[in-house]
């Protein structure tokens, strides 16, 4: 199954999409608005289609709603704790390198299988942190 890694950069939104093999399609940039957003997400159905897990570090579930608008179409969403990211990104020196570069990093996450452990999975009740579970 193919997974997409999402990473802020300071402007943009960056997402890589790698194969089982760990193999990277060209990565895709677009504006942090609702519009960007759903460019990106129908770009990534149109052409690796619908069954493409989302991998996104903490502080982007938490900072940009794509994971939400991801929900709503029904992909499977999995946030990577933060310290591991950056453990890796400091270790491997992508910490200065392009945004692409950790974006395909944070995607290879799910399908390495001694790191995918780390992985949490998102559902549609744990991505709104305001709405409070029903008994």
């Amino acid at each position: 199954m193919a997974s997409c890694g999402l990473w802020l950069s300071r402007r943009r939104l960056v997402a890589v999409v790698v194969d089982d093999d760990g193999r990277a399609a060209p990565a895709i940039s677009v504006a942090t608005d609702d519009e960007g957003r759903w460019a990106l997400l129908e770009h990534v159905d149109a052409v690796h289609g619908l069954d493409c897990e989302f991998v996104l570090p903490e502080d982007v579930l938490k900072a940009d709603a794509v994971s939400r608008l991801a929900l709503d179409r029904g992909h499977d969403l999995w946030a990577a704790p933060q310290r591991l990211v950056e453990a890796i990104r400091r270790v491997a020196g992508l910490a200065t390198g392009p945004p692409a570069r950790t974006a395909t990093m944070v995607a290879r996450l799910a399908i390495v299988p001694g790191l995918r452990g780390y992985l949490r999975h998102i559902d549609r009740r744990g991505c709104d942190r305001r709405q409070l579970p029903l008994l």
